[in-house]
Order: C-alpha cells, then structure tokens, then sequence
C-alpha cells in the first residue's frame, strides 16, 4: 500500500481522511463505504480498479480518520462532504461506487449535484420502505450501539476471528480493514441511524445520470428486494440492475468475482 497517497482534506466544514490509487490524470472513482466500515474496506476492489481509474476512497464522517459526526448526519449531509471532496481536489465528473450507506449518500449526490457526477453504481443501498417511525426507531439505534459497543470491547485478535467466523468465504483481504473500521468508528454514528433514512422515491424521482444497481438474495439479508429492484428502473431513464445470485448486503464480499465483473462492465460503458 507504499504506492497509494494518504491526505486529509478540508471539505463541507470537515476533516475528511481519504487514501487516493492510482493518477489523477485518469477518469476518476469515489468509492463509498458502507456504515462502520471505512475507505480502505474498498481494498480489494481498489486493486482492481487503479491501473484504469484514480481511485479515491474517503472515511465517510465518524468514521476512520476523518472528523466526527458534531455537525451532523444524514444523506444530505454525506453527500455535500462528497460535493466538498469533489470540489476541493478539483475532480472532472468523477464516478461514485457505494455500498449501503454508502450508496444511499451516492443516490442523495446525484440528486444535489448532478452536474458534478458522471455515473453512480449502489451495491444494495438501503432503499427500503419504511415508515418515519420505523426509519427512526429507537429500538433499531439501540440495538446497532450494543452490537458496536461489544465489537469495540474486543482485541483485534478477537475481532478478526469473528470476522472471519461468521464470513469464512469473505476474501482475505477484507478481514482486517472490516475489523480496523469497528475499532475507529465513533459510535455516534449508530445513534443517528434513523437520521440517515430517507423516502428512496424521493431521491430516484430525480435521478438523471446513469446507475447500476447490483442486488443480492433477500434470504441472505439484502435491502433491495426484487419488487424494488424492478421498481426503481421506472425511475431511472439510464439505469440498469444486476442481480448476484447466492449474495448477501455485502455483495463484493460474498462474491468477488461477479460483482466485480458488474462493475467493470458497467464502467467500461460510461468512462
């Protein structure tokens, strides 16, 4: 990892930590963590996508080594830290890739700013219908807190073992960013998950760019499920939906091989 730059930025009020593959001269790829992980849980996807693309993967707020969540957090919020990173490194219509909250914060920024985006692909975002009170319930929060709470309490030994306990089909490479993501994040942000959420119809009523949204398998415990899926291309005037067979909420994680080949095919149409 000698190879790949390290930098903090100011942008949207904020510290955002970031670590940048491949040369800026290349068309540009923002990829977009999920909620608890971190900018280098994009690892092993990074490797595969520095040789054609500056790859640039940031700490989202409160998590990483980027600044806390004191200011705030929600979609929006996330997706003006993203503007700011966009603009303040001078990026030319660069591509986001997230995942879950990750993607959630893709589909707000290219909502807010379209003309700042080329492209957006989700991997099983959490468009989801919920009721406000569902979105922020209490109970959800709490219970997210405990299950980071006792994760934290745990050595890294500790955490790389469960890791790898309960995903033994996971890459390698994605044990020990997962486990160092859970050690860093603040866990503030788990008692702002209801904040986050946000009415999915809302933001795809309005999207304009191309989207690749890649799903899983409901009975392994993805978000998106097939009804919505087939919903959100009513939606989307360039979208298109791939579906990974035997996958869970951690696509890329589940099946490597497929979702990457998604990704690239998708890419190579909209570079």
């Amino acid at each position: 990892m000698t190879q790949w730059h390290e930098n903090i930025i100011m942008a949207n009020g904020i510290h955002i930590h970031y670590y940048q593959a491949g040369d800026l001269s290349k068309p540009t790829i923002i990829l977009l963590h999920g909620l608890t992980d971190s900018g280098l849980c994009w690892t092993h996807v990074a490797r595969a996508l520095e040789q054609d693309y500056a790859v640039i993967m940031p700490d989202a707020r409160g998590h990483g080594s980027s600044d806390g969540v004191a200011s705030g957090f929600s979609n929006e919020i996330l997706a003006d830290d993203v503007a700011g990173l966009i603009q303040a490194l001078q990026l030319e219509k660069p591509i986001l890739l997230g995942h879950s909250m990750g993607g959630m914060t893709a589909l707000t920024a290219a909502v807010r700013y379209p003309e700042l985006l080329r492209a957006i692909l989700l991997e099983d975002p959490s468009i989801i219908d919920r009721s406000p009170q569902q979105a922020g319930s209490a109970a959800r929060s709490t219970q997210m807190v405990k299950w980071l709470t006792d994760l934290k309490a745990m050595s890294r030994d500790e955490l790389l073992a469960r890791v790898r306990r309960e995903n033994p089909t996971w890459p390698q490479e994605e044990y020990g960013p997962w486990a160092d993501a859970k050690v860093a994040v603040d866990l503030a942000v788990c008692q702002s998950i209801g904040v986050i959420q946000r009415y999915w119809r809302d933001l795809n009523a309005h999207i304009t760019c191309p989207v690749l949204l890649i799903t899983g398998d409901v009975e392994r415990g993805v978000r998106v499920t097939p009804e919505t899926a087939h919903e959100v291309l009513r939606y989307w005037p360039a979208g298109e939906v791939v579906h990974i067979a035997g996958t869970g909420h951690n696509i890329r994680r589940d099946n490597y091989p497929d979702f990457m080949q998604a990704v690239q095919t998708f890419l190579h149409k909209v570079s």
